[in-house]
């Protein structure tokens, strides 16, 4: 009886190991089987383990199973693993906005929601600001076509009664010796010179005879030297004998501390009524105190030379500096500019030329008639 039962539970338990081992056997040909003869017999089922090594290690080489639909499975976790990075495989604004980052959108704390604010974003993203000393400042410009404008180079409507007694205008130096080539034949460009005929100070005359003749404006034009010996100290210098006037006259209508610069000459030449003009531009100090009122003079002496005298004034109308030395003195009063005219590759005839038309431009600016 014993031996009858021991024999009956084995046999049971045999029943059921085979019963087990037979569904496995079916769940084996079910479900693994189809998968490989699939594999043998269309090769739409590679190895994933392959693929991802492939995908994730030769990001520019894609392998691809040609099973789209395992595919889009397979992405679909791609995607989510990347989103958890801030990363949208289907965004490359995204991606850039990772990897470049001095590129910020408006808000820089935002998340990413859709492509279309995303392309909004990227329209208006700006740099992240940053601030050169005065030193660092790397100026690049464009030159301009030699062509020939023709415009009216006076204007009598302007005309005043001249009246030496109170003069309006102020001219000074501080690099008083800064000089022009006196012709194109000179192999190297000018450098200093004290020859008042061939620096700085002659190109002041221009402006002072042209005002006086031509419009009544009384002017005052220093020619002190102030750059002889120390050079750096020029401004200290030249802001001495700023201060001198500033306590005899008062203020002026316009003060000018009139300069050259140091460029190439297809930067800073252009030719008004068939002769070769020297181009200027201003130079101003956005931290001194006066500056408001300046930046509104030079802007409004811009508007009327581009107005007049197209291509008179150089593509950079303006250089800015924060503090300059001593602010270049323009903190003495609101209306002080400082103009650069031409530079050291430029003949003195073409920046005597200029003069010219920086007489028209600054009657334009005093009396406001321009045609």
């Amino acid at each position: 009886m014993n031996y009858t039962r021991y024999t009956l539970k084995k046999y049971s338990n045999v029943r059921i190991t085979l019963s087990v081992f037979t569904l496995l056997i079916i769940f084996l040909f079910g479900v693994i089987l189809p998968k490989s003869t699939r594999a043998v017999t269309e090769g739409n089922y590679l190895n994933s383990f392959y693929i991802n090594a492939i995908n994730n290690t030769l990001a520019v080489i894609k392998a691809s199973s040609g099973n789209e639909e395992y595919e889009s499975s397979e992405n679909s976790i791609k995607y989510a693993a990347l989103s958890f990075f801030g990363i949208d495989i289907l965004n490359p604004i995204s991606i850039i906005a990772k990897e470049i980052a001095f590129l910020n959108k408006e808000d820089s704390g935002s998340e990413v929601s859709n492509t279309d604010s995303e392309v909004k974003k990227l329209k208006t993203f700006i740099l992240n600001p940053f601030n050169l000393g005065d030193k660092q400042v790397s100026r690049s410009e464009a030159t301009t076509e030699n062509t020939n404008v023709i415009a009216n180079l006076y204007n009598p409507k302007l005309k005043q009664t001249l009246n030496n007694a109170k003069p309006q205008i102020l001219i000074y130096h501080s690099h008083t010796s800064e000089g022009y080539k006196s012709s194109d034949k000179d192999a190297t460009n000018a450098g200093s010179t004290m020859d008042s005929s061939k620096n700085v100070t002659a190109v002041g005359d221009i402006i002072e005879e042209e005002l006086e003749k031509n419009y009544g404006i009384a002017v005052i034009h220093d020619k002190t030297v102030n750059d002889r010996g120390d050079y750096y100290g020029a401004y200290k210098k030249s802001g001495a004998t700023l201060s001198k006037y500033l306590k005899e006259y008062g203020d002026f209508k316009l003060i000018i501390d009139l300069h050259r610069d140091s460029v190439k000459k297809s930067i800073v030449t252009t030719k008004l009524n068939g002769e070769d003009v020297a181009r200027f531009m201003f130079v101003v100090t956005e931290k001194n105190p006066k500056y408001a009122s300046q930046k509104k003079i030079v802007d409004s002496m811009i508007g009327i030379s581009n107005k007049l005298f197209p291509g008179l004034i150089r593509s950079q109308t303006i250089t800015t500096y924060e503090y300059g030395m001593g602010f270049y003195n323009q903190n003495k009063s609101n209306n002080s500019l400082l103009l650069e005219v031409g530079s050291d590759n430029n003949t003195i005839q073409e920046a005597k030329n200029t003069g010219k038309y920086l007489a028209r431009i600054i009657a334009e600016q005093l009396y406001a008639k321009s045609e």
